[in-house]
């Protein structure tokens, strides 16, 4: 199981969809689902996680990208990266995932 980490840009959506309300309750849902999924196993099938091509400010990064939603106008994804590791206090290696961004398909 991966520990995930958050960058300021997809805290503050998770922040959004919950003050969103009853409003961004569906969306809010399908992203706790994904997260839920990619922390447990990211190359679970239904998330359709792919190497991602030329990531806006990361061009020598191996970013991912997971399905949230698919076949709607403006489907989600959540983009995202493998590490940096961190050590537990025995000093045992933690895998880590950092979430990027949480959004519509770039």
């Amino acid at each position: 199981m991966f520990t995930l980490r958050f960058s300021d840009d997809a805290d503050e959506t998770l922040e959004r969809l919950v003050a969103g309300g009853n409003a961004t309750l569906s969306k809010l849902k399908k992203v706790r689902r994904t997260l839920g999924r990619l922390q447990t196993d990211p190359r679970y099938p239904g998330l359709r996680s792919h190497l991602y091509e030329n990531f806006p400010n990361l061009p020598d990064a191996k970013v991912w990208d997971s399905y949230v939603e698919n076949q709607t106008a403006s489907a989600w994804r959540v983009y995202w990266m493998y590490g940096p590791n961190e050590k537990d206090e025995q000093g045992n290696e933690v895998p880590v995932i950092t979430v990027l961004v949480i959004g519509p398909h770039l």
